[in-house]
């Protein structure tokens, strides 16, 4: 985190040198940020940090994608940023051969692709910035253990089936709990974006096994499902539970007690970076690097601190 932070600093302070430049310049870049989800919440801090860069280094900035989890869609919108002739995008990757085609188009027409918050490392892409999934994985298993010493069933979800970047978190907490000599049993649910959907395959799933004494989602969108199960089923301190990123429901959560923990990735940072690494490529032809953004617990000890800056779209 620390190492992250510095790397953050610095580059604001590169941003307010070059951002004058940037301003005399006559070239105005237009970078766009494609994420394949946009009516998620999660993605708000990445649009922020994204837009925000732009601000500072005098960049036009787009942010677009699909609303809901489409990959072809998603390929479309990569698609048309090309005939646009933008001068960078910067996408999230959710599947691993999905994008290839695509990138490689990109790239062969002098188009440069980063990808942030979800990657696929043979696509071509010149660099990753977001969180390392499945060591955010194991980070909520040890978490789950911690809640559960002596064990027991607990209930994975995640919104997306075969998504690359939420598989590799199931696997990291899978790993964990495999480690326990046996004390834990687990079942994976998938449920769709839908929350309504979501809400209700969970609450199947833990009405089939009364034995659940967790429920642990690896994103935004089951997590709130999560949460929601908790409080209308008054299930506090009875199913321990906890998620990723930091939308409403799961921060309140937390601070009603009905939800433990969540795991922030620092999405601001995923599109800030995002957007700065393809200016400096541009401007000044300095190679994209790979910015791990960390990963980031919050419990009931830090909430009110990390809810603030959430409001104001930073967290």
């Amino acid at each position: 985190m620390k190492r992250v932070l510095s790397v953050f600093i610095a580059m604001l302070l590169i941003a307010g040198t070059i951002g004058t430049v940037g301003a005399q310049a006559q070239k105005r870049y237009k970078f766009v940020v494609i994420t394949h989800a946009t009516a998620v919440p999660f993605f708000v801090p990445v649009r922020k940090g994204a837009e925000d860069a732009g601000k500072l280094i005098g960049a036009d900035v787009v942010y677009t994608g699909p609303t809901g989890f489409d990959i072809q869609q998603q390929v479309e919108f990569v698609k048309s940023a090309i005939a646009q002739k933008v001068d960078g995008i910067a996408m999230t990757m959710p599947d691993a051969n999905a994008f290839n085609a695509v990138v490689k188009e990109a790239m062969s027409k002098g188009i440069p692709v980063i990808a942030i918050n979800a990657d696929a490392p043979e696509s071509g892409r010149l660099a990753y910035i977001g969180q390392g999934n499945y060591e955010a994985g194991r980070s909520m298993g040890m978490q789950i253990v911690k809640l559960l010493p002596n064990g027991g069933d607990v209930l994975l979800t995640t919104h997306t089936a075969g998504a690359e970047n939420l598989e590799d978190r199931i696997r990291g907490i899978k790993d964990v709990l495999d480690a326990q000599g046996g004390k834990f049993k687990y079942r994976v649910v998938a449920t769709g974006t839908d929350m309504v959907r979501a809400v209700s395959l969970i609450s199947s799933a833990l009405q089939a096994n009364p034995n659940i004494k967790g429920m642990f989602g690896v994103e935004e969108v089951t997590g709130s499902a999560i949460a929601q199960i908790i409080e209308r089923d008054r299930l506090k301190g009875k199913v321990m539970a906890g998620g990723f990123d930091l939308v409403t429901d799961e921060l309140v959560a937390i601070q009603k007690g009905n939800m433990q923990f969540t795991i922030d990735q620092q999405p601001y940072l995923q599109g800030f970076q995002g957007v700065m690494e393809l200016y400096l490529l541009k401007k000044f032809n300095l190679t994209p690097c790979d910015i791990n953004t960390g990963i980031a617990p919050v419990t009931a000890e830090n909430v009110n601190e990390v809810m603030k800056l959430a409001a104001e779209g930073y967290r």
